[in-house]
């Protein structure tokens, strides 16, 4: 008896460890309190670095791409600015058909006006929110506040900076399973609500 309680006994502290915490914008998590306090951001043992370009690079919460449904959005988005460095266009394999011309407008954009960009941008709590058949959504947290959008002529930065770059969104994506077994983005949504 007193061996089975001993062992009940390690069991439950090592269930009670506390888990590893998500990357929050600003360094600002919730209290058990409701409150908010400060802490340090994300190290690297809470985040993988996808290397975009020379001065560009994406930081992935870790322990939230278990799969390919929770990885769609996450190398869509690595493989979005590869193309825009680089112009790849791998970043296509991750859409539906009809999706391709929108996603290649953006990307061309950024040609056009002889823009690129360099820093950090951080994707957090990434979250398959509803799954239904061949259907799903994706919800994942884009920070894009270490971005800056540079002239490539000059290297200097591009002023007015873009809205998107002033503050953390939601980025929803509906995801479509197609004959092949494969997840592929069928919509985005937006909101600047939910990421705060």
């Amino acid at each position: 008896m007193r061996r089975m309680t001993v062992m009940l006994a390690l069991l439950l502290a090592a269930g009670c460890a506390p888990p590893d915490r998500p990357y929050v914008p600003g360094g600002v998590q919730a209290s058990a309190t409701g409150g908010t306090a400060t802490r340090p951001a994300p190290t690297s043992s809470q985040s993988k670095t996808v290397e975009v370009g020379d001065e560009l690079k994406v930081k992935v919460e870790k322990g939230t791409t278990a799969n390919a449904l929770q990885r769609l959005f996450a190398d869509y988005y690595v493989e979005r600015w590869k193309a825009v460095q680089t112009g790849d266009n791998q970043y296509q394999r991750h859409l539906e058909p009809p999706l391709i011309p929108q996603a290649g407008e953006w990307v061309r954009g950024f040609a056009d006006r002889k823009e690129s960009a360099r820093g950090v941008a951080r994707l957090y709590r990434l979250r398959i929110t509803s799954v239904m058949g061949k259907g799903a959504q994706v919800d994942t947290c884009v920070d894009e506040r270490g971005v800056r959008l540079v002239s490539t002529p000059t290297g200097k930065a591009v002023a007015p900076q873009p809205d998107w770059v002033r503050a953390p969104y939601l980025q929803a994506v509906l995801a479509h399973r197609g004959d092949d077994g494969v997840w592929r983005i069928r919509e985005f949504r937006q909101d600047k609500e939910g990421c705060t």
